[in-house]
C-alpha cells in the first residue's frame, strides 16, 4: 500500500519550497529586527555560546548538575532578554521564531525519527491532485444526498429507490473502509445522473486518504492514453504500468461513451484481464445494461466482469436535472 513515485516526488518538492520560503522569511525578519535593535545580536551570540558550552561539557564527560543548572539559568535569562528587546522595539516575542508553516518539524517533514503529520497531509493532498476529476473534492459519502431518490415503493423492485440507494451507499462505505488490493471490483450500472460517478469518486477519496494508489479516468481518456503510448513515447512504460496496470484500484468512468474500434475493444479487455491476473480490482461505471455491454465488448469481457465484480444497480431520476429545476 503506497502512492505512486511521482506523488512522493511532488510532495517533497513542495515541502522543499515551503522550507526555503520559511528560511527566507526568517532571514528577512532577522535583518529587519537588527536594523532597529543592534543589541539583539550580542544577546543571540551569548545564547549560541551558552549552547555550545553545554555540548562541549557533555562531550567531555562532565556530569555536574550544578554547572549545568547554572548554564540553563543563563540561557533562560538570555531568552527572556531577547523577548524583552523584541517587545521594546514593537515586535512580538516570537516574531523571529513563528515563521514556519509547521512549528513541530519546522518544515523539514520529519519529527524525530518519524514523518511529521504535516508531510503526510501534504502527500495525501498531492495524491488527490493527481486524480483526474475536477469534482473529486465535492464527491464524498457525506455529500451523497438520498433526498433526490423517491421514497415511493417501486412495484417492480419491491422497495423504494431511496431504500435501494441507501443500501448502495452503505455498501460502498463499507467497501472503502475494508478495502485491500485483493478486494473484488465493481460495475456500477444505471441511467445518467444517478450518482455512479459520485459514489465511485467517494471511494477514491477515502482510499487516497487511507494511503492507497488509485487511478481514475474516463474510458475515453484511458484509451486515448493507451493509444498514444502505442504510437509515441509521451508516456513511459513505467508510468502506464504504475497508473493503469498496477494501481491498487483502477476506476474507469463512462464505459461505452468512447469511440469504438477494434483497438479500444481489445485494450479494455486487456486492462481488465491483466489486472485480474494480478489480483487487482477494477471499477467500471456505465449507462449501458449488461446485455448492451456484452454486445459491444464481447461475451468474454462481460463474463470476466460478472465473475469478478460486484454488479451494483443505480435507480431513480436524473439528479442533475432535479438540481437544475430547483434553481427555477
Amino acid at each position: 500500500m503506497a502512492y505512486k513515485k511521482s506523488v512522493y516526488l511532488k510532495a517533497k518538492a513542495a515541502l522543499d519550497a515551503r522550507r526555503a520560503a520559511s528560511e527566507q522569511m526568517a532571514r528577512l525578519r532577522h535583518e529587519e529586527v537588527l536594523r532597529v535593535c543592534p543589541a539583539l545580536e550580542d544577546v543571540e551570540r551569548e545564547m549560541t555560546a551558552c549552547g555550545a558550552e553545554v555540548i562541549r561539557r557533555i562531550a567531555g564527560g562532565e556530569d555536574c548538575k550544578q554547572n549545568f543548572d547554572t548554564l540553563k539559568a543563563h540561557s533562560l535569562a538570555m531568552q527572556q532578554e531577547r523577548a524583552r528587546l523584541l517587545k521594546e522595539h514593537g515586535f512580538a516575542a516570537d516574531y523571529l521564531d513563528n515563521v514556519y508553516t509547521c512549528p513541530v518539524c519546522q518544515d523539514t517533514g520529519t519529527h524525530g525519527s518519524y514523518y511529521c503529520d504535516c508531510y503526510l497531509a501534504l502527500v495525501r493532498e498531492t495524491a488527490k491532485k493527481e486524480i483526474k476529476a475536477a469534482q473529486l473534492g465535492q464527491c464524498t459519502f457525506e455529500t451523497f444526498d438520498l433526498r433526490y431518490y423517491s421514497d415511493t415503493v417501486d412495484p417492480q423492485l419491491g422497495k423504494s429507490h431511496r431504500q435501494i440507494m441507501a443500501a448502495v451507499l452503505q455498501h460502498f462505505k463499507n467497501y472503502a473502509e475494508q478495502f485491500t488490493p485483493r478486494s473484488r471490483g465493481a460495475i456500477l450500472l444505471g441511467k445518467t445522473g444517478l450518482g455512479k460517478t459520485h459514489l465511485s469518486l467517494a471511494v477514491v477519496n477515502r482510499l487516497v486518504e487511507r494511503g492507497f494508489n488509485v487511478y481514475y479516468d474516463s474510458a475515453a481518456g484511458l484509451l486515448n492514453r493507451l493509444e498514444k503510448q502505442r504510437f509515441s513515447k509521451n508516456d513511459t512504460d513505467d508510468e502506464l504500468e504504475e497508473d493503469i496496470f498496477s494501481s491498487d484500484l483502477l476506476v474507469i468512468d463512462d464505459l461505452g461513451t468512447e469511440f469504438t474500434t477494434s483497438f479500444t475493444t481489445a485494450a479494455i479487455y486487456d486492462v481488465l484481464n491483466t489486472r485480474l491476473n494480478r489480483g487487482l480490482p477494477t471499477f467500471f461505471n456505465s449507462n449501458m445494461t449488461l446485455n448492451e455491454i456484452e454486445e459491444r465488448y464481447s461475451q468474454r469481457f462481460t463474463s470476466r466482469v460478472v465473475g469478478n465484480c460486484d454488479i451494483v444497480g443505480f435507480y431513480g431520476k436524473d439528479i442533475r436535472q432535479q438540481k437544475i429545476r430547483e434553481k427555477f
